[in-house]
């Protein structure tokens, strides 16, 4: 008999995240032809405690964060050579999506499924002190899975940036970010 219980509730997909070699030309795609924006610049992103596929890491990325509509949209340049999950993707001749980003009701439980399921952690790290997880899904949807913690922070930031998208006149489209 097949089984039939529901994992944690996901949420729904909250944002869509691109690996990118140009973060002006990416930029000037979302916010000239898209109409996405304004977007949230942060420039050589700390990213703390960072393992890639259970080793140390220490990445270095640009990150642009905006809204399109009630999806956030973030732009990741690879900033250094350092192994990662960006770089991996990368180095695979890749750009483009790269991930999509949910906040599930429970972190941890989803994470254990997703690790039941056969789904390898491809990257942790933590920002602010809340922690964040990509799941090597790509055999299975050609990209990986993030997962953040359910906490006040991110979903703060996740409302500051959807305000921002909502009340936008178009005026100051790129801005600078400070995690």
């Amino acid at each position: 008999m097949t089984d039939l219980t529901l994992p944690p509730p996901l949420g729904a997909v909250s944002q869509v995240a691109y690996v990118v070699k140009d973060m002006e030309q990416a930029l000037n795609y979302w916010i000239k032809i898209m109409a996405a924006g304004p977007f949230f610049v942060f420039e050589h992103a700390e990213l703390e405690n960072q393992r890639y596929r259970g080793d140390l890491s220490s990445a270095d990325v640009t990150l642009a964060v905006g809204n399109s509509g009630d999806t956030q949209i973030e732009l990741i340049v690879c900033e250094n050579q350092a192994p990662s999950v960006y770089k991996e993707f990368i180095d695979a001749g890749k750009s483009g999506v790269h991930h999509v980003g949910l906040m599930p009701t429970d972190y941890k439980a989803t994470c254990l499924q997703f690790q039941s399921l056969g789904f390898d952690v491809a990257f942790e790290c933590s920002i602010g002190g809340t922690d964040l997880v990509y799941f090597d899904t790509v055999d299975a949807l050609g990209h990986f899975t993030e997962f953040w913690d359910n906490s006040d922070a991110f979903r703060d930031f996740q409302r500051f940036v959807k305000h921002a998208a909502q009340h936008w006149d178009g005026s100051d489209p790129i801005r600078t970010g400070d995690l």
